[in-house]
């Protein structure tokens, strides 16, 4: 979900970086003799031209959702492209229809079973010690992880053998799926500093498809196909070698996969997809994220906390006009902070808001804001100024945000972009002390989930309630929606909670996001994924032709 505090940067002394790494023969990235080159005449290696660096492959540590992507961590479970449940490490996700779901006296039990025979990357066996050990983790308030959702809820897990792994639960969680989605080796981590174990956090001793071979700052990573793999007697990963190049600036990613130099460009601008689809031999995989962009207001600074100036924002941003001049018609506008994507949508929460200038230009003079001589809101002397933040490295999303700029410009509010990046922006949020606004997206599970981002229990460093936003009602509304799992019943209780939302407005939704990833068209089996398990979710299914 992006989900963020801040654990290990990217900046890190090279010989810790590369601690306990395997290293690869010395090259330069984009010469003839460079693994770039290497790639264009060898099927079993590509390069994939990133747009982001992560700041740690911590999977419960990272603000970004790089380190998922990259493919070198997992766990019990994964989402496909269709936003349904899979097994991972475990013979089958468990649910009230197989049994592996038990309701006993208002508590909730679920077992999960280990594949036998599992290996992490250094060949070590992968058992229920390890689930007990990831749990402990992610419970010890001193793990400075990017959420804890779900996991207080957990009365205590058993393992009563080395492949059974017993969840006990003080009440009903419908999110118990998306818990132990990247399971930590014990015997690599127990006893260690996790906010601070290079050798794990540059490097993880992994079960996925994938480990790091090399990872030098700012420039790339290279990932190797994990012997031990659970899919290596199938001969997967079937390509063997992936380089990640680090490049944030989007034409740079276009042009490298223009001239053959990259065999994918993650994160295209949607003004780049048609002219991309008419090159020959490149393809661009467009596809639904369960995923929204936002403009939030801090509470914790004092621009917005009258409710008439969030109104007049909301009123002022012209949504429709944003998904197609600036989008291409790619994307929605977005109502509620559930997608249509979910089943718990609620269509109506944010219908009362069109776009009205005029309406927002009242809304701030009922607050006492009038225009200056310059044309800027003023109240006792001082002009509305204000700003707001975003993390760099999506040009599409630069120009929505300096499109606000000039809605919110026009009803007299002065908004001042502080752009950052990622891994600066992640630590930024979680403090709430340098920007008055925040725009940004949420990528999320399939199952429904709120309380990460609004309840009022989840502000950092427990949470990703960047807001500081509390509605006590509203936080029960949506605990109690997360934790029944009668869908009908769920979705009763997270229509209200979206009524509240948009009555309150702590959060804006501006669109609902599609993502769009241009490739060779010898690439097959990139179909990209709505949730937060990322676009590289199969990525040991991709091949690549001759």
């Amino acid at each position: 979900m992006r989900t963020s505090p801040v654990w290990i940067r990217g900046i890190v002394l090279a010989a810790a970086c590369l601690a306990g790494v395997g290293l690869l023969g010395a090259f330069t990235l984009g010469r003839p003799d460079g693994p770039a080159a290497a790639a264009a005449s060898d099927n079993t290696q590509i390069v994939i031209a990133y747009y982001q660096e992560p700041d740690t492959l911590n999977p419960y540590a990272t603000h970004v959702l790089a380190a998922k992507e990259i493919d070198v961590v997992e766990g019990f479970q994964a989402t496909t492209d269709k936003m349904e449940y899979i097994p991972r490490e475990v013979q089958r996700v468990p649910t009230l229809s197989n049994a592996g779901v038990q309701m006993t006296a208002g508590k909730m039990t679920v077992t999960w079973r280990l594949k036998p025979g599992l290996k992490w990357s250094d060949g070590q066996p992968v058992t229920s010690a390890d689930a007990a050990f990831t749990y402990k983790a992610m419970t010890d308030p001193s793990f400075r992880v990017d959420s804890r959702a779900g996991w207080p809820v957990i009365e205590s897990v058993d393992t009563p053998d080395p492949l059974t792994v017993v969840v006990r639960f003080k009440a009903p969680y419908a999110g118990y799926r998306d818990l132990f989605r990247y399971l930590l080796p014990k015997h690599v981590l127990e006893g260690k500093d996790l906010n601070t174990y290079a050798a794990y956090n540059r490097s993880p001793v992994t079960t996925a498809p994938y480990m790091v071979q090399q990872w030098v700052p700012g420039q790339y990573l290279i990932a190797v196909a994990n012997p031990y793999f659970r899919g290596a007697a199938q001969g997967l990963p079937r390509i063997k070698k992936v380089i990640w190049r680090f490049v944030p600036d989007a034409n740079t990613r276009i042009n490298m996969l223009r001239t053959g130099e990259a065999q994918v460009a993650w994160s295209l601008p949607f003004d780049q997809i048609k002219p991309l689809q008419a090159v020959p031999g490149l393809k661009v995989v467009v596809h639904p994220l369960n995923a929204w962009m936002h403009f939030d207001f801090n509470f914790k600074k004092p621009w917005f906390q009258d409710l008439r100036l969030r109104q007049a924002v909301i009123y002022a941003i012209d949504k429709t006009a944003i998904v197609r001049d600036v989008l291409g018609g790619l994307g929605k506008p977005a109502g509620s902070p559930i997608t249509p994507l979910s089943w718990a949508h609620n269509p109506t929460a944010y219908s009362q808001y069109t776009f009205d200038p005029a309406k927002a230009k009242q809304l701030a003079a009922e607050a006492g804001w009038k225009p200056g001589g310059n044309g800027i809101l003023q109240k006792d002397g001082k002009p509305f100024a204000f700003s707001n933040c975003l993390g760099t490295g999506d040009a599409s999303q630069e120009k929505v945000q300096q499109v606000i700029q000039a809605e919110l410009h026009s009803i007299g509010m002065e908004m001042e972009i502080h752009n950052y990046s990622p891994t600066v922006y992640g630590e930024i949020r979680f403090k709430g002390e340098a920007c008055d606004t925040l725009f940004h997206r949420w990528i999320v599970p399939a199952t429904p989930v709120l309380s990460i981002f609004y309840a009022a229990d989840a502000m950092p460093p427990n949470g990703l309630n960047e807001d500081f936003y509390a509605n006590d009602r509203l936080t029960q509304l949506i605990k109690e929606a997360e934790a029944t799992i009668d869908r009908p019943k769920a979705k009763a209780l997270f229509w209200q909670a979206q009524e509240i939302l948009g009555r309150e407005l702590p959060t804006i939704p501006i669109y609902y996001m599609v993502a769009a990833d241009g490739a060779t068209a010898k690439l097959q089996g990139l179909v990209g994924n709505p949730t937060n398990d990322g676009d590289g979710w199969n990525l040991e299914e991709w091949t690549l032709s001759p």
